[in-house]
């Protein structure tokens, strides 16, 4: 049936050449591609084609020079957005420890919480000296969990944080390093991509402002408390004293680096109950700081970081549960985890010279291509390979 499908004059197919049997199958198939790609927690899934992807992300496709000077040039001085580069548009957003977690099966021998607590001690043990050698402060706070791992994954460890950057740039970078073209027909299989999305709804579940919430919260408490203290009672007093340090913190925030609050916070037994996290030292006024500076691949890179809690689920799905717990299924129709552009790979060389032109190459990218951390990444799958043989 489908060898007797045939074009008409002007070139799309021909509705009396389709049986019903090919009817029915092509509507099966598109019907498998208006459904997210199956999920299991053993499998690494991908998305089957671009418009598969569209039931987590607003993308759009870039084909030609134009279309993608027209982006670029928009794009290129943007503030306040996060990108992410990544060479296949097929890719479901995974951070490179699911990958590895999944495909070497690390989930038969170990637990994920024991694993990356046991990362961040040997990362910590083995990197504090270069950790805070760029960092003007060097105090407990310094070699938090998170600007632990932060250090290694930018020098190859693989970590549970998914870089982001705030240059598009960069981005781009990253989309064709290492590209492979297209050796068979599927359509995806033509695009790398850009994720992006404005900071502001990241930061809204960041643990920074979850943190600088529950001190203003605090403030408003103890300062309450205070006040009904020393008025003892008389209402005039109370008011006026109410008014005149209306919005004053008790807690002083310049005060809060170094004092081992945030060392205790990103505890991995503690983060790990945040299913979805983000961190950036861009906003230092609110003093909390994560010490994530602390490499000059981070600093070229203008990176910032992004956390799955989950050792399997890609972070689109995670977000998309997220999103969808509580709310009827007419509020989340309009729901996308964020934006995409998918770029053909034959703009690649085009793409490869505009950023050579602007100084992103390489050199600019990885300045300092002697440091790896893999090593901590095989030393914990030994170590728990070794505690798992003891038990």
């Amino acid at each position: 049936d489908l060898i007797k499908v045939r074009k008409g004059p002007d070139g799309k197919v021909d509705p009396d050449t389709i049986s019903p049997l090919v009817n029915a199958a092509m509507l099966a198939h598109l019907g498998s591609h208006l459904s997210p790609p199956f999920f299991h927690p053993e499998h690494i899934s991908e998305y089957k084609s671009t418009l598969q992807k569209n039931n987590s992300f607003v993308h759009e496709n870039i084909d030609t020079i134009e279309q993608f000077d027209k982006v670029y040039e928009e794009f290129k001085t943007t503030k306040n957005t996060l990108f992410r580069g990544q060479r296949e548009a097929k890719w479901r957003l995974y951070s490179k420890l699911q990958r590895l977690w999944i495909s070497e099966k690390l989930y038969e021998a170990n637990d994920y919480q024991t694993f990356l607590t046991q990362m961040v001690e040997l990362g910590r043990e083995t990197y504090s000296e270069p950790i805070q050698k760029l960092l003007k402060d060097k105090n407990v706070d310094t070699t938090n969990s998170i600007a632990v791992l932060a250090y290694l994954q930018h020098h190859d460890c693989p970590t549970p944080l998914l870089d982001r950057t705030y240059s598009f740039q960069n981005a781009l970078y990253f989309a064709i390093d290492g590209l492979e073209p297209n050796k068979g027909t599927i359509e995806i299989e033509d695009y790398c991509s850009i994720y992006h999305i404005e900071e502001k709804y990241f930061e809204e579940g960041s643990l920074r402002k979850i943190m600088s919430d529950n001190l203003d919260i605090l403030d408003a408490r103890e300062l309450k408390r205070m006040i009904d203290l020393i008025s003892n009672g008389d209402q005039v007093k109370k008011r006026k004293m109410t008014e005149h340090f209306a919005g004053r913190r008790i807690f002083d925030r310049n005060k809060l680096n170094g004092s081992g609050l945030i060392s205790h916070i990103t505890k991995i037994e503690h983060l790990i109950s945040y299913p979805i996290s983000y961190f950036s030292d861009r906003d230092k006024d609110t003093g909390i700081v994560f010490s994530l500076n602390n490499s000059k691949n981070i600093l070229n890179q203008q990176g910032v970081f992004t956390w799955n809690a989950d050792q399997s689920k890609p972070i689109e799905l995670v977000g998309d549960e997220q999103f969808r717990d509580g709310k009827t299924e007419e509020e989340t129709q309009e729901y996308s985890f964020c934006s995409c552009f998918n770029i053909h790979k034959s703009l690649e060389h085009y793409i490869r010279k505009r950023l050579e032109v602007d100084g992103i190459t390489k050199e600019f990218i990885y300045p300092t291509p002697g440091i790896s951390t893999w090593e901590i990444f095989e030393k914990c799958k030994t170590k728990s390979t070794t505690a798992q043989q003891c038990i």
